[in-house]
């Protein structure tokens, strides 16, 4: 119960509804992840031990109804890029970023929505750091990599990954790649499962 107000309440506080409804699976490609939120402890307890500054970019691909965008903009008042293909998801995302400008109006302009695929968002030079709740399939989480190499070599700048709950084929990617792992954080969960951590990689090697 407490959990639950508590994930209400900052919802509340941030103006925005990002609960989780039922999934339906009828009409999703197979390709992409049901919608599923980044509880706000854990994201507090992420924010508390990451040094993001106002300057960052951070994109989240398969953002949902914004969480993450709207909670690191207010944590560090720094640009935030949502991209997602659901056009229902989609529609409830672009309600929430004008609720959010209600209550901070001055910070609309520092958040950008994207209605396509995640594969197919264009990797910008001031992107700087993404973030990865499992969204797509293992194929096209490596095809997104590729393109974040890619601009890397083409605007030469740090880049950090930040992956909750990640998966053994996601790993097992990043690894391949030779991406450097810069530090695990522990969630508040994390006695009860183990694998309530967040992973933090830097450019590959």
């Amino acid at each position: 119960m407490l959990e639950y107000d508590y994930e209400r309440m900052y919802d509340a506080f941030l103006g925005i509804d990002t609960k989780e409804e039922e999934w339906v699976e009828e009409g999703i490609p197979e390709t992409y992840n049901r919608y599923e939120v980044t509880p706000y402890d854990v994201l507090s307890v992420t924010c508390e031990q990451l040094h993001i500054k106002p300057t960052d970019c951070i994109v989240d691909f398969g953002c949902g109804k914004g969480r993450i965008l709207f909670f690191f903009n207010n944590y560090y008042l720094c640009r935030t890029k949502g991209i997602e293909h659901d056009a229902q998801l989609y529609r409830q995302l672009e309600d929430n970023k004008a609720y959010y400008a209600v209550r901070f109006k001055e910070r609309e302009s520092m958040i950008d929505l994207y209605h396509m695929r995640a594969e197919d968002y264009p990797i910008a030079k001031e992107d700087n750091i993404f973030y990865f709740f499992n969204p797509v399939a293992p194929e096209l989480f490596a095809s997104i990599l590729e393109r974040i190499v890619h601009s890397i070599e083409e605007y030469s700048r740090v880049v950090t990954l930040i992956l909750y709950y990640i998966s053994e084929d996601y790993m097992k990617i990043i690894r391949e790649m030779c991406w450097k792992q810069k530090r695990v954080i522990r969630l508040p969960n994390y006695l009860e499962d183990t694998d309530e951590k967040m992973y933090v990689f830097q450019n590959p090697i």
